[in-house]
């Protein structure tokens, strides 16, 4: 694999690392990929694929009686293309918790259909409803998600530094990018990996594999117009950072492998 300078390489400790399922709690649903989750070429866009994951996985917390808890917020996610899943394939959608620390745990989730998938892996925060401060997890969550966790312990350490040297590019986030936090949703920020790839006649999944990495901070919130920061352009990857408030937001990295 070609390492890019955009790109991080993922230990096997860290929470983005695409772990396998070897035991406890399983979440599966099935998913038929719509327009909506396509880009002109009929591959299954990072967007939507980010979007399938976090969908199931409050579907997930809601049969597992732990929706209430507390408010989940994501922090970092990996995703990776194995083949081109297409519209109106029917994907085989399943997800379950790989690791776990104080107020957080990882999710590993993947998206399988005939000709093509995807491994996902996001660490996510446990935070309160009123304060959005961390949230312990609960001895509840430990007895239902902890048997697939393996006791594998995870950080929450940001590894995307920001970058020198870049272009800046025009972005504001769309009204139906806001979810109900009041800020951008974390699939949104993948749109931009879309568009500058698209742009730039990066190589898609359908001829190698391909992966994102996002890493989130405060986030862009309704109404601001963010700078983007395009640095290390090239035909092995790139990095996008967000800059809104005077300071980073989002970090992504995008990246091929040869």
């Amino acid at each position: 694999m070609i390492v890019h300078p955009a790109l991080l390489e993922i230990a096997d400790d860290s929470p983005l690392a695409l772990v396998p399922f070897t035991g406890g709690r399983i979440y599966r649903h099935q998913r038929t990929l719509g327009l909506a989750d396509c880009g002109s070429d009929g591959i299954l866009r990072f967007d939507a694929a980010a979007r399938i994951a976090q969908d199931i996985a409050a579907a997930d917390l809601a049969d597992s009686g732990l929706e209430d808890e507390g408010v989940w917020v994501v922090r970092r996610t990996h995703i990776r293309f194995f083949g081109a899943p297409r519209y109106r394939e029917t994907l085989a959608v399943s997800t379950f918790c790989a690791g776990t620390g104080r107020s957080w745990a990882q999710r590993r989730t993947t998206l399988l259909g005939e000709v093509g998938r995807v491994e996902i892996s996001s660490l996510w925060v446990q935070t309160d409803p009123s304060s959005r401060a961390p949230k312990s997890l609960t001895s509840r969550f430990h007895e239902v998600f902890g048997p697939s966790a393996q006791n594998r312990r995870v950080g929450t350490r940001l590894e995307l530094s920001e970058e020198k040297d870049f272009v800046v590019l025009p972005w504001q986030p769309r009204v139906t990018d806001i979810d109900i936090l009041g800020h951008t949703n974390n699939a949104a920020y993948f749109e931009a990996i879309e568009e500058v790839a698209r742009r730039s006649d990066m190589p898609s999944a359908a001829s190698t594999e391909v992966f994102a990495i996002a890493e989130y901070r405060d986030g862009v919130e309704d109404g601001e117009i963010a700078e983007v920061r395009l640095a290390y352009a090239s035909p092995d990857g790139f990095r996008l950072d967000f800059h809104a408030r005077e300071k980073r937001q989002c970090s992504l990295a995008f990246g091929t492998k040869a």
